[in-house]
């Protein structure tokens, strides 16, 4: 799993509230909708606990219930994103999207899909459209993907523009200074990136960014 995922997999929770996101299907009994947000729960359940089969089972069981549901689309792309399977999240997340246009958080699942692939172009023109979209609840996490996208891209202006953005959205997103760290030291810009890895380590020095933080900073001569 990479570090990006593992960082998203932390938020999923949040993204995947029922509240707001969910559609009625009138042609679908109310009984019949009830058993579909139970069973979404229950695999939401599942997935918390990382139990990626028994969560895949619930997950499609909702869809075969009720299929109009945003969310539960959503969910089963992040099954197959724990599953490492970001080829059959795509197609989850983007039927999420066609169901609900104003879905920002499944617009920018998309994005990650993508991202998982390589696929930094596509990335990125998901996370510009879901940042566009006034539903979007979590608008840091956005610009942050999106300056991984471009940097990935190297395109490092635009990268260190998206990320400082969503830094100041959100100032102790440290994932969002540990790529500001690697731009810096791509362009040769020794002491802002050790300055910028210094900031991971300070936030949370125990957590994946943090450690790879306190990584470049040895290899760059800098272990105090």
């Amino acid at each position: 799993m990479s570090r990006q995922l593992a960082a998203w997999l932390g938020i999923a929770l949040l993204m995947a509230s029922f509240a707001g996101c969910a559609t009625t299907n009138k042609q679908i009994p109310d009984l019949q909708q009830l058993q579909a947000r139970a069973a979404y729960e229950r695999g939401w359940g599942h997935i918390e606990r990382k139990e990626a089969s028994l969560a895949l089972t619930a997950i499609q069981e909702a869809i075969s219930l009720d299929g109009a549901v945003p969310v539960y689309w959503n969910a089963l792309g992040w099954i197959y994103l724990q599953l490492g399977r970001p080829d059959l999240a795509l197609a989850p997340f983007a039927h999420a999207v066609e169901l609900d246009g104003t879905y920002a958080e499944g617009q920018m699942n998309v994005g990650v899909a993508h991202a998982e692939m390589g696929q930094w172009q596509e990335a990125l023109a998901a996370y510009r459209k879901a940042v566009s979209l006034p539903t979007l609840s979590r608008p840091h996490t956005a610009y942050q993907n999106m300056g991984v996208a471009l940097l990935n891209l190297k395109r490092y202006r635009e990268a260190e523009e998206a990320l400082g953005f969503a830094i100041s959205l959100e100032p102790k997103l440290e994932a969002a200074y540990y790529n500001l760290g690697l731009i810096y030291a791509a362009q040769n810009r020794p002491e802002e990136a050790k300055a910028a890895f210094r900031r991971v380590r300070d936030l949370s020095p125990q957590s994946p960014f943090g450690q790879a933080a306190s990584e470049r900073l040895r290899a760059m001569g800098d272990g105090g």
